[in-house]
């Protein structure tokens, strides 16, 4: 059959096999060129179409591929059929370092000692293109530039459900009997598409692809079926420790594909875990899963499928654990499908394997927790005070009041008296006392502020002047039972308080209301201290 100008399928169909093996031979006068030539299963047929089409002096080269016996083993007879003494047998130096074992008597043409070119009669010449590990590390393609077809070997091969079918047009076709082909005959995905950006790199221009095995490529579809082969997971059988059975290793591929699928698009634990969740469940394998990381601040915190947020717990005692290596650790946990079958340890291995990839993603979470910390940090040493620990004055600027509020504003009395009897260190701990009193003393909404040295400021949201006059009370009480024996003179201390209310009905603003405060502080100290005023009978006319 002529499946392009001068370019002859020369194969034979073998019953009831779906391994269909495709020989190929392009007729160019004296210098005929058969492709892969078969085995002794074929060779008796692919002679006798070669006899239908040529004198048999004419074929001068033979292209194998890789050195299989699907395309080798036939070499022996040829040497016996072809009587041409320079007929060459044309290989890569590796593959050749095998096919000679085949006791043949052809003189090998190294296709890396001509430049991966052979030129034919007339502008015509077979271009070769090295395919490393796909099967063999030294498989190669070749490439006629006058009909524009590559002969592929195993790429683009396949089984082949209806041998009566030589060529397709249909993309999903070709790739579906390509995938259980592919996925366990290269080695990966990544030396798969390497290997095709190279044919397409040198040749954009194909015209059909004529496979070892499957079918031949159409032109309208060389595209998509480029396309759809790269997209393929492949080296199936690295998933196995000992049982290989293909369908069972095909399934965790596509366990595997879906997961990378996921965590491409997944930007959230709590979505991943959601989309490994579905997966495993349809896999068969488990019926839920949670991931669990042991991180540096939090401790462990696992996230699972049903819940909307993380928990600060281990993953599930009762459940499969896969523990990952690496730090921080991290657990996968997976409940069982409620039968007593053990997990497979294949689909384990894949699990793990997958979840290393994982670590990038966790990364970014602990990245994430350390800059939060950072933040944090920066955010308590711009708004608070270093040594009491309450909040600051650029706190206080940043605070957002509504509506109703009290004041309370605070001063210690002759702390000056302090400092001069007892130095500055008893002075700090006099005001961290102090700082202690008032976050005991206020209500759970309240807020305190140290505005500057001894001054303090309390900032009651929804407090009337009734409410504000009990709090600051009890500061002035607790003060006064502070013992603070070498720290103070006496070993007493005690406060002047002033008061002030801001009403919901009221337009005042926060510097009016502040200033009353103030205002009542100062009444207090004038009044002889260590004791609370209200700036109510002060400048109520100011309200």
């Amino acid at each position: 059959m002529e499946i392009a100008p001068g370019v002859w399928w020369v194969g034979v169909r073998l019953a009831h096999d779906h391994f269909q093996c495709h020989a190929y031979f392009i007729a160019n006068g004296s210098e005929g060129v058969l492709i892969d030539p078969g085995s002794p299963l074929t060779i008796d047929g692919t002679l006798a179409k070669l006899r239908r089409i040529t004198d048999l002096d004419a074929i001068r080269w033979i292209v194998c591929h890789h050195p299989d016996p699907d395309i080798c083993a036939a070499l022996p007879r040829l040497s016996e059929e072809l009587k041409r003494p320079d007929v060459q047998m044309v290989s890569e130096w590796r593959g050749n370092a095998l096919i000679r074992h085949y006791g043949h008597r052809f003189q090998p043409f190294l296709v890396e000692e001509h430049g991966w070119c052979l030129p034919l009669q007339g502008d015509r010449r077979l271009e070769f293109q090295l395919t490393p590990y796909l099967h063999f590390p030294g498989a190669m393609v070749s490439y006629d530039t006058f009909s524009r077809t590559l002969f592929s070997s195993d790429l683009f091969g396949g089984f082949v459900p209806d041998s009566n079918i030589l060529e397709s047009d249909d993309a999903a076709y070709i790739i579906e009997n390509a995938r259980p082909f592919h996925q366990h005959y290269m080695p990966s995905r990544e030396l798969l598409s390497a290997g095709l950006a190279r044919i397409r790199s040198r040749w954009p221009e194909i015209s059909r692809i004529a496979p070892q095995h499957g079918h031949i490529v159409a032109a309208s579809i060389v595209d998509e079926v480029f396309k759809g082969l790269g997209a393929m997971d492949c080296g199936v059988y690295c998933l196995a420790d000992a049982d290989t059975n293909l369908k069972r290793l095909l399934h965790i591929a596509e366990a595997r594909k879906r997961l990378t699928e996921a965590l491409m698009h997944q930007s959230s634990p709590l979505g991943m875990v959601r989309a490994m969740g579905t997966i495993l469940e349809s896999s068969g394998e488990a019926s839920d899963c949670e991931l669990g990381v042991n991180m540096p601040v939090d401790g462990w915190t696992t996230w699972c499928a049903g819940d909307g947020h993380p928990e600060q717990r281990e993953p599930n005692p009762d459940w499969h654990h896969i523990c990952l290596l690496g730090r921080p650790a991290m657990v996968l946990a997976l409940r069982g499908d409620g039968t007593e079958h053990p997990f497979d340890p294949d689909m384990e291995r894949m699990l793990r394997d997958f979840a290393e990839s994982m670590r990038p993603w966790v990364d970014n979470l602990l990245q994430d927790q350390s800059d939060a910390k950072e933040m944090a940090a920066l955010n308590t040493a711009a708004f608070s005070d270093p040594l009491t620990g309450l909040a600051n004055r650029r706190a206080l600027e940043a605070e957002k009041l509504a509506g109703s509020y009290s004041l309370i504003e605070l001063d210690l009395d002759h702390f000056k008296d302090v400092n001069d009897a007892c130095g500055h260190d008893a002075g700090d701990r006099v005001l961290k006392a102090l700082a202690r009193v008032l976050q005991e003393s206020v209500r759970q909404q309240d807020h305190t502020y140290r505005l500057g040295g001894e001054e303090f400021l309390v900032v009651l949201p929804e407090a009337d002047e009734g409410t504000a006059l009990q709090v600051a009370e009890r500061i002035r009480l607790s003060v006064r039972q502070l013992d603070l024996k070498g720290d103070a003179p006496g070993g007493r201390i005690t406060v002047s308080l002033g008061v002030s209310t801001k009403s919901a009905l009221l337009t005042s603003d926060f510097s009016q209301v502040m200033g009353l405060a103030d205002q009542a502080l100062y009444a207090a100290k004038g009044a002889g201290r260590d004791r609370v005023c209200a700036a109510d009978n002060l400048a109520a006319s100011s309200l």
